[in-house]
């Protein structure tokens, strides 16, 4: 056993434990990390594929590509842009998942399989202030992409949306157009239940973290003075 300076003890299984604990929340500070890193790239990949979506459906009208066809069909046949974004979201998440997998993680387990001395260890080579801007830089990439990724998703079910109000307003009314700003205010409301899902989620593993951070780091602090 080992005693600190608050003449608290602990035992070398929870000293192992504690440490197993921290190399697992920096392994995931490092998938945070790459996300901070690549969002600049994810963001790119929508937004221009968003982008891209737009200017072909401007070009369609400019152009009067479809003016042979009454209003139902070429509502329909624009419908398929839709595919862009989507495709565009699914290659940035593909993009950042593949990033993320290439991450080496859990290659302290060998090390930390030892026991206590090696757990001693791996915490006095841990450069906390490295850790720190790992920390800070990575949980403003984690939240930043969820708000991209959700505004990306409202685009994508506006136009979904539309598609079916707009079909059901046909076979009921045989006109389209007739709910107005329905799929907008819908879209609206989509983009606010999944954020507020989805950023509550990452907000409170972002504090998890955070509270583990600074424990480990007076831990280490504590052990570096132990005396065994």
């Amino acid at each position: 056993m080992i005693e600190n300076n608050d003449n608290s003890t602990m035992t070398e299984a929870s000293v192992v434990a504690k440490v197993a604990e921290l190399m697992e929340t920096l392994d995931k500070i490092k998938k945070y990390g790459v996300l901070a890193r690549q969002l600049k790239m994810f963001t790119l990949i929508v937004v221009g594929s968003i982008v891209i979506c737009i200017l072909v459906n401007n070009v369609i009208f400019y152009l009067n590509l479809l003016s042979a066809f009454n209003e139902f069909q070429r509502f329909f046949m624009t419908f398929p842009l839709v595919l862009i974004p989507a495709t565009g979201v699914a290659v940035g998440i593909l993009f950042v998942r593949r990033k993320i997998n290439a991450v080496k993680t859990g290659e302290w387990k060998d090390e930390l399989s030892h026991g206590f001395p090696s757990a001693l260890k791996i915490l006095s080579e841990i450069d906390w202030d490295e850790a720190f801007d790992v920390v800070s830089s990575g949980r403003l990439g984690y939240v930043m992409y969820g708000l991209v990724k959700g505004a990306a998703y409202g685009f994508i079910s506006f136009f979904i949306l539309g598609f079916v109000f707009n079909l059901i307003t046909y076979i009921v009314l045989h006109r389209i157009g007739a709910l107005g700003y329905a799929s907008f205010h819908c879209s609206l409301l989509i983009i606010f239940l999944y954020l507020r899902k989805d950023l509550s989620r990452r907000f409170n593993e972002i504090r998890e973290i955070d509270k583990l951070y600074w424990e480990l780091q007076r831990f280490g602090r504590e052990l570096r003075n132990t005396e065994l």
